[in-house]
């Protein structure tokens, strides 16, 4: 990654934590002023201020006063200003203070999705798949509620996975280097097939067809990988495991199953939240760290995910359309 990105990058993540801040606490004269020399000690720090909360606004959870395109201070918006509580009854501090920890919290959760909506130069919905091709004539497809960031500025190919998985298909370029960032993990080819999924826990990746090799904080991790071959990394620990599979699996999502070989529940009930409208809580931590190999069908994921929580013995219980809850019976 050259300057020129890591620096917008950094602009961006110090603006969504601006945001943040200053919503979390309104009115604070300190945190304003240090808001305000930072937004005036460069350019670049207005635009991606400006950046981060037209997006916030388009997500709709904030009114656009003014145009958010024009980099200056004046028009930089400003959050909804909340009514003094001083002096009103009890129950109706109460309420307010309530609301104000919701919008906080609310805020906490909506970062990631924040952060994606920003940088994101193509990204996918709940059940979507989409398929992109590249300024060089590579193919990146997308699995659902997935996300990519493309530089192809200088002599190389960079792709950074934001969220979710993709599988890519690489236009051989000897001369310039095509590489995926995922987290702390890097895969770098030249042309070839293979996919990476990234998950709270884990790094995978696999190959269909080619060579690709996996780097770990910028030092190689283990052998070259090939033709069905498939590595996963922990993201906590950094052990990384190594296995054959069938090179026809890689990437089955495209036809809507989902196939894993000795792959956490977690993990699993990661990618089928990608398949649902709100969220899976796993009521045992436990069940998380079970292994599991099977087949499942994304065209129905709750389905999928009662299949999944019987091998264990858990159970299944839809509180709303947007709330799927597993527990051990």
């Amino acid at each position: 990654m050259d300057t020129s990105t890591r620096d917008r990058d950094a602009a961006i993540d110090r603006a969504m934590e601006w945001l943040l801040r200053r919503e979390m606490t309104p009115r604070d004269p300190v945190l304003e002023r240090d808001f305000q020399q930072w937004l005036g000690e460069a350019d670049a720090h207005r635009k991606a201020y400006a950046s981060v909360q037209s997006t916030w606004a388009d997500l709709g959870k904030l009114p656009v006063e003014r145009s958010a395109q024009k980099a200056s201070t004046a028009n930089v918006v400003s959050l909804p200003a909340r009514a003094a509580t001083i002096g009103k009854p009890r129950k109706t501090r109460w309420l307010a203070t309530a609301a104000a920890l919701a919008a906080a919290c609310l805020l906490i959760v909506a970062f990631p999705m924040l952060h994606r909506a920003v940088v994101a130069d193509h990204s996918t919905g709940v059940a979507e798949l989409r398929e992109v091709i590249l300024p060089d004539g590579s193919f990146a497809s997308l699995d659902a509620s997935s996300a990519i960031a493309v530089d192809y500025e200088g002599t190389d190919r960079r792709i950074t996975l934001l969220a979710g998985e993709a599988f890519f298909q690489v236009t051989r370029d000897a001369q310039r280097p095509f590489s995926v960032a995922a987290g702390n993990v890097s895969v770098v080819v030249t042309g070839t097939a293979f996919s990476v999924r990234k998950t709270a826990s884990t790094v995978d990746v696999a190959v269909q067809s080619g060579i690709v090799e996996v780097l770990q904080e910028g030092k190689r991790a283990g052998e070259p990988l090939g033709l069905g071959d498939r590595l996963v990394v922990d993201r906590a620990d950094k052990a990384v495991h190594r296995e054959r599979i069938a090179p026809e699996s890689v990437a089955a999502w495209r036809q809507r199953k989902l196939v894993v070989v000795d792959t956490s529940f977690g993990d699993i009930v990661e990618v089928l939240e990608r398949y649902l409208p709100g969220a899976i809580v796993v009521g045992d931590r436990a069940l998380n760290r079970q292994r599991i190999t099977g087949v499942f069908d994304l065209t129905q994921p709750v389905e999928s995910l009662k299949t999944l929580a019987a091998s264990q013995k858990a159970s299944v219980t839809e509180v709303t359309p947007y709330l799927v809850v597993v527990s051990l019976r």
